[in-house]
């Protein structure tokens, strides 16, 4: 028997917490291989609060953005199935010009070239029923205190009410077991050509 969800459990974000949810994502993304990469070896935690808070800005009206509380101590965004995504254009559009002159150009390439590559490898395994988990992280002084277990929680209940698979990638072997406790399924892993990233295709499929 399906739970029922319940909002309660964990904090929706709202158009004034953009700022405070960005913070942590840049904060919990601090060790990350592709955000060091891309921001050209050396990580850069003010170019990469800009970033999110122009992601979360941008996303699809029906995305879930949740915390486990106001104080977004974790973070985990969710695009539904079909949902028009926001892509660097889009960034630029919306004062995205900002983040441009922020990061700089060259890592706004490396971004691009990443981005395309990951696409390439989510065709082979992403349906038309899939959303795609956009993030997930938690600040490095809460990681491994609980903070983001509601918020997966929360997710696969939602993907196990409306019939929905989900895909993600991580660039983290350690990440593998984690998504595969929650029952995702490991695709594919391949290098992402610029950079020698690693990346791990990972899909949840519906009726599980």
């Amino acid at each position: 028997m399906t739970r029922r969800l319940l909002l309660k459990d964990v904090y929706s974000m709202h158009p004034d917490d953009i700022s405070r949810f960005a913070a942590t994502l840049a904060d919990g993304f601090s060790q990350y291989a592709l955000f060091k990469y891309i921001c050209g070896g050396k990580y850069d935690c003010d170019k990469m609060s800009l970033f999110w808070t122009l992601s979360l800005a941008l996303l699809p009206d029906n995305a879930i953005c949740i915390a486990d509380s106001k104080e977004a101590n974790s973070v985990l965004i969710y695009v539904r199935p079909q949902s028009k995504e926001a892509n660097l254009f889009s960034y630029l559009k919306k004062g995205g010009l900002k983040m441009l002159l922020k990061l700089g150009f060259r890592s706004i390439i490396r971004l691009l070239r990443f981005e395309a590559e990951a696409q390439q490898v989510a065709k082979r395994h992403k349906t038309s029923n899939d959303g795609y988990l956009m993030a997930f992280a938690t600040r490095i002084d809460k990681q491994g205190q609980g903070y983001g277990k509601p918020l997966m929680e929360y997710l696969l209940n939602y993907l196990d009410v409306y019939g929905e698979g989900c895909y993600l990638e991580t660039l983290k072997a350690e990440n593998v077991d984690l998504y595969t406790h929650f029952s995702f399924q490991l695709k594919e892993h391949t290098n992402i050509q610029l950079g020698s990233l690693p990346l791990y295709a990972m899909h949840r499929p519906t009726g599980i």
